[in-house]
């Protein structure tokens, strides 16, 4: 049978259920078979044994539907639980990946470094790719794709760029190409 307790006494161990129809049972503690203590508007399923509850366990409830709301406790809480619950949301709550960010920063750089353009452009797209794989990974947490690609063009035209404006000095060109113990003439 399903009912509800309507009372319990603690000192004495003792409680009554009223079932729908108006049916009233005595139930002990010992008889109690459910979660947490027995009290007041707990809903109820049990056995009837001589007039009295036996077996009393908590009524199942029925499966709720998951929802991004997080009731409010009291009013104190009721601004934090509303941002947990906005994080769920589509976009809501997603962040910069830090791949992301670290390969602008870097390409950035690039513009101010002409010699280091070339390097700084190579750590920016690595830094681009991780991003991109960041990102693919827990889309529902970050954001950034459009960062990581504008990363990698500004990396490539301001190492292609600096390549082509700035060519290798003559002299250190033949630095290298020069075998000790031979001079060059020329």
């Amino acid at each position: 049978m399903d009912g509800k307790i309507t009372d319990f006494d603690d000192d004495a161990q003792q409680g009554t259920i009223v079932t729908r129809d108006g049916q009233c049972y005595t139930f002990s503690l010992a008889e109690w078979r459910g979660r947490g203590l027995p009290g007041p508007d707990v809903l109820v399923r049990f056995d009837v044994r001589d007039s009295h509850a036996v077996q009393v366990i908590n009524l199942p409830e029925k499966q709720r539907r998951a929802s991004g709301h997080v009731p409010a406790t009291d009013h104190a809480h009721a601004a934090s639980d509303a941002e947990l619950a906005g994080e769920y949301e589509e976009g809501v709550g997603r962040r910069y990946s830090s791949w992301a960010l670290a390969a602008i920063i870097v390409a950035i750089l690039g513009l101010f470094f002409d010699v280091l353009a070339p390097l700084l452009g190579l750590v920016a797209a690595i830094l681009a790719v991780l991003g991109l794989r960041h990102i693919r990974r827990q889309p529902q947490h970050y954001r950034g794709r459009g960062v990581c690609w504008a990363a990698i063009v500004l990396a490539l035209i301001v190492a292609t760029l600096s390549l082509l404006l700035e060519p290798l000095p003559a002299t250190s060109l033949s630095h290298l190409l020069a075998v000790p113990g031979h001079e060059q003439t020329g």
